[in-house]
């Protein structure tokens, strides 16, 4: 122990230091050199592991998804409209586009709910309910859609990825047209 004890008993031994780092969060207490150390050993080890695991993870940004659905898809008082010709689009990318605006809705706080029962995608798809029901039970198997409650299905993120990597390159095709 150093000569003058008393001021050491003011710098608060034990040290305690919370080290955050997106949502890992390390405390360490103890000698001061024994917390650098440890500080240290969980940095060099805890960084790179938070740092590859964040390019593995798929997240839709919503500004970035509202930029890419300009002149596609707009908001009116009644809620999100299309505002392309949907012909050149497949059952399933058609189904793709109806769940893809009840999250976007949501997301935009225009809807308390980013569901869609499967009677409103066969009225808003003009598909027959065998159609509609044989594509959602695809895109529920390729983890594109969720089932949720009795007949209400909604776009996961990995759809909505899907979705804004294919589906809207193709509806941004045809803009001209409507």
């Amino acid at each position: 122990m150093p000569e003058n004890s008393q001021e050491l008993t003011g710098l608060g031994y034990p040290l305690e230091v919370t080290i955050r780092y997106g949502a890992v969060e390390k405390r360490i207490t103890g000698k001061p050199e024994d917390v650098a150390k440890e500080a240290v050993a969980f940095m060099t080890s805890i960084v790179p592991k938070l740092e590859l695991a964040s390019r593995l993870v798929l997240s839709v940004d919503l500004d970035h998804l509202a930029k890419a659905c300009e002149g596609v898809i707009s908001t009116t008082p009644e809620g999100l409209v299309v505002t392309v010709q949907t012909q050149s689009l497949s059952d399933r990318e058609l189904l793709l586009l109806q769940l893809a605006k009840a999250r976007i809705a949501e997301m935009l706080g225009k809807s308390k709910s980013d569901t869609v029962q499967a009677s409103e995608l066969v009225a808003s798809t003009k598909r027959s309910s065998g159609t509609v029901a044989g594509r959602l039970s695809e895109l529920c198997t390729e983890s594109l859609a969720e089932r949720r409650g009795k007949g209400e299905y909604h776009i996961t993120t990995l759809g909505l990825s899907l979705f804004q990597e294919v589906v809207l390159p193709k509806l941004k095709q045809t803009r001209g047209g409507m």
